[in-house]
Formats: C-alpha cells, structure tokens, sequence
C-alpha cells in the first residue's frame, strides 16, 4: 500500500506497517505493534482481533493468488466453454444478466407482429430521424 521499507528492515510477525509509510535502514520492527509515518515510527499496539485478522487476510490473498493463476493458465477455447456454461445457467433476472451482458431471446409465442397489439389498437407511428 505504497509503503517503503529501505535495507536491512525487519517486519516481524504480526507486525504491521502503515500505508506510505517510510521505515529507514536497518529498523526492526516488534510483533505486535503498528509503525507509521515519515519516518515510520512506533504508533500503537495492535488488538487481538487485528492480529487475527492480519492472519486471515494473509490466506485470503494465498486463495486469490492461486485462483489467479488458475484462471490464466485456462486456454481460449476453455474460457469460451465457461463463458457458455455461465450464461446457460445464469439467473433469468434482467438486472442480474444486464451486469454479466447477457441477452436472452425472447420465446417465440412472446413475439407478436409489429401490427398486432392486445386489444386490437395499432401500433403507433414512431417518427424516425434519418441521417444523409
């Protein structure tokens, strides 16, 4: 998160650096403490429950990494077959498709002529612009 450790720093674990900080050379910094600013210095100490979560994230961005690197290892044709398979399944509601760009075919006994509304009432002229 742009922060800047120079040589020789030492992050230990369960430590945590502020965002853009700057820890100069050789500085160490002791579990369970949270260093920041420029330079980077001794703010608080951190929660049990930041510490958890500092370890959470951790796996969070493990599992992310690797289903990255699954993902594009995939050949063209396989991300064509999911990209299918995705819309195939998909939730039939509108807002739902709209985000994913899908667009479903209307069926059949939907569709009626352009010159037949319920109620026997013609279309109405819709003017149209032409461009020359």
């Amino acid at each position: 998160m742009g922060a800047t450790l120079l040589d020789g720093v030492v992050v230990e674990k369960h430590a945590m650096v502020a965002a853009g900080s700057l820890v100069k050379q050789n500085t160490r910094i002791p579990s369970g403490e949270v260093w920041g600013g420029n330079p980077a210095k001794f703010m608080r100490k951190l929660t049990d429950e930041e510490i958890e979560y500092i370890s959470q994230s951790a796996k969070n961005y493990i599992n992310l990494a690797q289903i990255h690197a699954s993902e594009n290892s995939k050949s063209f044709d396989q991300i064509e077959v999911e990209k299918a398979l995705r819309r195939k399944y998909a939730r039939k509601d509108e807002d739902y498709d709209s985000m994913l760009g899908i667009t479903r075919e209307i069926p059949p006994e939907l569709i009626l002529p352009d010159n037949v509304l319920p109620g026997g009432k013609p279309p109405a002229q819709v003017p149209t612009t032409q461009y020359y």
